[in-house]
């Protein structure tokens, strides 16, 4: 029986020894960049934290760490260096994964990128690389206004078209032939700030344009442009473009189609472009591919500018779905009908930035933490992976689609196995090892039955000819 339970004991050990080592929880190699917050106010400081992940262990790493000197001031760290640029130079005693700190204050308003890069490490054999990372760091001057809207715009002839609204930066006048001369009338919204007229009072036939350019106190500027059209006569003006030809109705509410986005700031990869809608020329902004425009709406009760996508053909505007990572905004969007990815993804949803996203997931029960979406990111679509552990969403050309129907999602398991494939790493191995456990009580119980039953078993007349119920027989 000691016996027994000796071998019992040590299949069980070594069970737990193999579970250990096929459970590992594996994180993704690369550079992770934290923030304590991610915008700021002059004299405010803020913790950039830069975690280095080689899931091997390392025996020297080194970094370089580039920021914007003028707008950040490094304060405290795990660097040396300053100036815009600091070095992170460090002997791991074999750890797979180490950190660092850096400290900065707010110095202006405005925006610094923090990035790591030549990221490197000593592994046992060789040196390596690891991917770099980076994060935006907004500032602003909170003793400073950024107002930089009209109050009032009009003029000493003729009506604006559409009717003067803050958020509305371009409009058409139409004025008779004997109109020579036009003046501007307009206030600021914040007293403080500067307002400058280009353009001449005097008309010419046909068009003259004039602007307003508004300078806030902190800097912005938003610039108003008003098309003025002379007619060659004096007959009845008849409006080209009517008051209101910028609204939009989505869903039974009402928009404004913003006419000028120069005061937006826009999508890096993305620039200013001109199309015409309704009768009217408005700004859009265009990526450099040409490929991918987007409208900004305004609802008409509100002051929340957002990007929106235009069907030509369906005349309807949608509200697009994005998420900035660093300096790079990745816009979501399904895959095109006639594509389809392998056979081992299947379509589910994400949850990033407060957003349902529509992405896929992979079979293998090991990738769990990772979903892959189709996004734009300036250049052009291509398909992602994101970390939902980690929070960070990386290219990912390893994934391509196939001219296929699209493929219909697994079945979707239930139970017992449903649930450990969902469990992390470690809870894996903590349920394997306590389903052992479970069995090795199990087999002990039933090796201690069998040995009680030998023990205890009632002996027969047939195998006993000592049995009390035999006569005493003797023979001479």
């Amino acid at each position: 029986m000691k016996k027994t339970g000796k071998i019992l004991l040590s299949v069980l050990v070594i069970f737990v020894l193999i579970a250990s080592i096929f459970a590992i929880n594996v994180s993704a190699a690369g550079t992770v960049i934290s923030l304590t917050k991610k915008s700021l106010k002059v004299g405010e400081t803020v913790t950039v934290t830069i975690r280095l992940n080689a899931g091997e262990a390392m025996y020297a790493v080194s970094s370089i760490i580039n920021y914007d000197a003028s707008v950040l001031e490094y304060t405290s760290g795990d660097a040396t260096g300053g100036a815009g640029q600091l070095k992170i130079v460090e002997s791991p005693s074999g750890q797979t994964s180490v950190s660092y700190s850096l400290g900065f204050k707010a110095l202006k308003s405005g925006s610094s990128v923090v990035s790591a890069s030549n990221v490197s490490f000593s592994g046992l054999n060789e040196d390596k690389a690891l991917t770099g990372a980076s994060v935006s760091i907004a500032v602003t001057d909170a003793t400073q206004s950024a107002n930089a809207d009209l109050k009032s715009l009009s003029l000493s002839d003729g009506v604006l078209s559409p009717a003067f609204s803050p958020s509305v930066t371009t409009y058409n006048v139409t004025v008779k032939n004997s109109v020579t001369s036009c003046k501007i009338y307009a206030t600021t919204a914040d007293s403080a700030a500067t307002m400058t007229v280009q353009g001449s009072q005097k008309l010419q036939i046909g068009k003259n344009t004039r602007s307003v350019t508004v300078t806030a106190p902190s800097g912005a500027q938003k610039t108003y442009t008003i098309n003025i059209t002379r007619n060659e006569t004096d007959d009845e003006i008849i409006e080209e473009n009517p008051a209101g030809s910028l609204n939009v109705t989505i869903e039974n509410a009402t928009f404004v189609l913003v006419a000028d986005i120069s005061a937006i700031e826009l999508f890096k990869g993305f620039e200013i472009g001109q199309v015409e809608y309704n009768g009217q020329q408005v700004q859009v902004s265009k990526s450099k591919n040409g490929e991918f425009s987007l409208y900004y709406l305004k609802a008409a009760e509100g002051e929340k500018i957002e990007p929106y996508t235009y069907s030509e053909e369906l005349k309807t505007f949608e509200k697009i779905n994005y998420y900035k990572q660093g300096e790079i905004t990745y816009i979501f969007s399904d895959i095109p009908s006639d594509l389809s990815l392998p056979n081992n993804y299947y379509p589910t949803n994400v949850r990033i930035g407060g957003m349902d996203i529509k992405g896929y997931s992979d079979n293998n029960s090991n990738l769990t933490d990772f979903y892959y979406l189709y996004c734009f990111s300036g250049e052009e679509f291509e398909f992602y992976r994101y970390d939902s552990r980690d929070n960070i969403l990386q290219r990912y050309p390893e994934l391509t689609a196939n001219n296929i129907k699209e493929v219909e999602p697994p079945a979707k398991e239930t139970g017992f196995l449903a649930r450990y494939k969902s469990l992390s790493g470690n809870s894996k191995l903590i349920v394997l090892a306590a389903g052992l456990l479970v069995l090795s009580i199990l087999a002990l119980s039933v090796i201690l039955i069998i040995q009680l039953i030998r023990r205890n078993k009632v002996k027969t007349p047939e195998n006993n000819i000592d049995d009390e119920d035999f006569d005493v027989i003797t023979i001479e």
